[in-house]
């Protein structure tokens, strides 16, 4: 009896213990995530919120990438109040053979929305012709009503996060509902993962000394691609090709579309410090090197090294890319770079901060941010490179996103920052939340965080159900401004080439009318008068 007691007494010390234990982690990680007080603190509201497909937490975690595909889109029918004025014309040219968007006023009143069902095959999914007659009876009960509205047909691109995890999982989760959408396995745990790549077809896992190639759309796995050479990097899809940073200072080319292309390698001037760039609206990746050099390779056509730039110090991050073939980065010595892409590179400006830069900027709306190693964070102009806000904002150790003109970060000491995009000045401190991010959202206005125990969740701002697609748009050069670089590069006037610099045209600089300057005709000096013989009479 005695002995049974005790046991008990153990068991439930021990089951104590645990649900201690438990408490805590969950107490931690609420302060990693927002909860419905803090989130109505910073005028936010939760989305979604879910477990990943990870092993161990967050820390299980190998890669993760968010893609905006251009091919594959959400279609909404929509039920929106009738506009009596007509709609505007279309501003961007279409190609021939595509049909024109249709502009989306974003002030009109919405009445009702109907989501077609992407999969088809799923048990009640709503088709197109199902959703339009929803919103038929939908404005039938509207006019009833004295509303009068009108339908159109809303298409959203999707939104996808794939995540890789130790352990070889690969799960692709839509990024606004949260929804998984497919989960694979690949590969061997012994041999190790070194990242992913995605584009609008594949993906690709590296696996130690192999690439394995899955559909972007369901996960099935195409094959598996034997590497040339031993890869230290992770990897970056650009116009059909998986470019994987190598050993011997080698960035390797691998067919994605056509497996049968022999593999390229391109042998730089030191090897790759992070997984290259790919351009925003071109088929260009650009990385920096432990050389002190970055590189800009072009991937139309036959692949090549464009160019490359010997910076001032190491480029340690990886570099930003904006719209206009423009890439921006910071070196180790404190020198931050805006270039563009042209076919000899074109720097379009450099400054010194006098801070260490290591980490990668943030492009947002025409800035760029650098966090420094100092722990300030500055916001310069894309166009230029001069300073945006009055003075650097201290205390910040990692960008977390951007929403609507508010930038979300991480404090040195854990806490959560809020700043105005404008002008940098501090909008908020919150020391009891803690977040922690593992990528910066530089394409939607939502804001996802991951706590330690591999949960998710996705923010936004009330009443923004419609994802907005951040689009960037490079400056657009002016007549007067093209003239003047004319005028910069118009050669100076020259002289004619025949102009003599010592006299008239054709005048000899050493005597008038070509006479010799040393007098008349020269007389032997060592003749004797009349002519004779100097030397005998013979």
């Amino acid at each position: 009896m005695h002995r049974s007691s005790h046991f008990r007494l153990i068991l439930s010390l021990t089951l104590v213990t645990a649900n201690a234990v438990g408490f805590a982690a969950s107490a931690l990680a609420d302060h990693e995530l927002l909860g419905p007080v803090e989130t109505r603190q910073l005028g936010l509201e939760e989305v979604w919120r879910r477990n990943l497909s990870v092993p161990a937490g967050r820390q299980s975690i190998v890669d993760q990438k968010m893609v905006v595909h251009q091919t594959q889109s959400h279609v909404f029918v929509e039920i929106v109040e009738k506009s009596g004025e007509p709609k505007p014309a279309e501003s961007e040219p279409v190609a021939e053979g595509e049909d024109a968007a249709p502009v989306i006023d974003e002030t009109a009143v919405i009445y009702a929305r109907f989501q077609v069902d992407s999969d088809a095959t799923k048990r009640g999914a709503m088709d197109q012709e199902e959703a339009e007659r929803l919103g038929r009876n939908e404005m039938r009960r509207l006019e009833r009503r004295g509303i009068e509205a009108e339908s159109r047909i809303r298409k959203i691109p999707m939104i996808r996060f794939y995540t890789l995890s130790d352990d070889g999982t690969v799960e692709c989760r839509d990024a606004e509902s949260g929804d998984l959408i497919w989960l694979q396995r690949v590969g061997s745990e012994r041999r190790g993962y070194g990242g992913l790549g995605v584009d609008e077809e594949f993906v690709s896992v590296v696996n130690g000394g192999e690439l394995v190639k899955l559909d972007v759309k369901n996960g099935q796995v195409f094959g598996v691609t034997a590497l040339e050479y031993v890869p230290t990097r992770g990897v970056v899809h650009c116009n059909g090709f998986a470019l994987v940073p190598s050993i011997g200072d080698r960035v390797a080319g691998y067919g994605l579309v056509d497996p049968t292309i022999d593999p390229f390698a391109e042998i730089v001037a030191g090897s790759a410090l992070e997984v290259p760039t790919h351009s925003a609206d071109s088929n260009k990746v650009g990385w920096g090197t432990s050389r002190g050099f970055v590189y800009v390779m072009e991937m139309d056509g036959e692949p090549n090294v464009q160019f490359r730039l010997n910076t001032d110090g190491i480029v340690s991050g990886a570099l930003a890319s904006a719209s206009g073939e423009r890439f921006f980065f910071g070196s180790e010595s404190g020198q931050i770079y805006g270039i563009k892409a042209t076919r000899e590179g074109e720097v379009l400006w450099s400054r010194p901060t006098g801070e260490p830069i290591y980490s990668s900027p943030i492009f947002f709306d025409e800035k760029v941010l650098f966090p420094t190693t100092y722990g300030n964070l500055m916001c310069v102009s894309a166009s230029d490179g001069y300073s945006v806000w009055p003075q650097t904002v201290p205390g910040v150790q990692e960008l977390l996103g951007a929403i609507d003109g508010k930038i979300y970060a991480r404090s040195l000491s854990g806490s959560l920052l809020v700043m105005a995009m404008e002008d940098g000045s501090l909008l908020g401190r919150f020391p009891g939340i803690q977040p922690d991010s593992l990528l910066v959202n530089r394409y939607t206005n939502r804001l996802y965080l991951v706590n330690n125990r591999g949960t998710m969740q996705c923010l936004r701002r009330p009443g923004s159900v419609i994802p907005k697609v951040i689009k960037s748009s490079a400056p657009v050069e002016t007549e007067e401004e093209a003239e003047d670089q004319l005028e910069e590069k118009k050669p100076e006037q020259t002289a004619p080439k025949n102009t003599d610099p010592f006299g008239a045209p054709g005048a000899d600089p050493f005597g008038g009318g070509g006479a010799d300057p040393f007098g008349d005709t020269m007389e032997d000096p060592f003749a004797p008068a009349g002519g004779g013989d100097p030397f005998g009479d013979i």
